[in-house]
């Protein structure tokens, strides 16, 4: 009988971490939708004016870090530690704490966005942090970012890295169509992949 309350409280000891990870990752998804939501609402109060992905112009006026600023409310942190979210923003390996200012310096990349541009990176992420791409779409765990600038006032996407190693990325929709018959655009076949910045 010992012998399987022990069983029984080993399984507890190792299930349960594994289960407040899954908790903590769900928030971080509900999260993500949230901020995704809210990044359609400033498209729509400024009149379809994208927010900037661009390190450098994280505090501008159509920065990132002004959009977090004004539309995430202070109570949406990252379940690990109870902060915001850091945000992994294009061309720097810093992250960036947009409601303190606070910056860390990952002395890394994650490059990799389908299709980017040869000087195109982002900060390597850690759980909870979030990445943002003003043109790009979804594809599985990362963004494809073969758009071009035409899409820029449609598309965006966002990551977030996840505990267990894997990344969530939620986009806002856009599905880019051919103008000509409705058919899907495919920039690599038409056009070979078109740079971004």
């Amino acid at each position: 009988m010992l012998a399987i309350a022990g069983l029984i409280f080993l399984m507890i000891f190792i299930a349960f971490p594994a289960l407040q990870r899954g908790q903590r990752n769900t928030q971080r998804r509900r999260d993500l939708s949230m901020i995704v939501s809210q990044m359609n609402r400033w498209r729509v109060n400024n009149s379809g004016t994208s927010v900037s992905d661009n390190y450098k112009n994280a505090f501008a006026p159509n920065g990132f870090c002004t959009f977090y600023n004004h539309y995430i409310d202070d109570t949406v942190v990252d379940p690990s530690t109870g902060e915001p979210y850091k945000a992994a923003l294009w061309g720097s390996t810093f992250v960036v704490n947009c409601k303190t200012g606070d910056k860390v310096d990952r002395k890394a990349v994650d490059d990799t966005a389908i299709g980017r541009s040869p000087n195109s990176y982002w900060a390597k992420m850690e759980p909870g942090d979030l990445q943002f791409d003003d043109v790009a779409v979804c594809d599985g765990e990362t963004f494809n970012d073969e758009l071009g600038r035409s899409a820029g006032l449609h598309a965006f996407a966002f990551r977030v890295k996840l505990e267990g190693g894997s990344t969530l990325c939620i986009d806002n929709g856009y599905k880019p169509v051919s103008a000509l018959d409705g058919t899907p655009f495919d920039p690599i076949s038409t056009f070979g992949i078109i740079e971004k910045h």
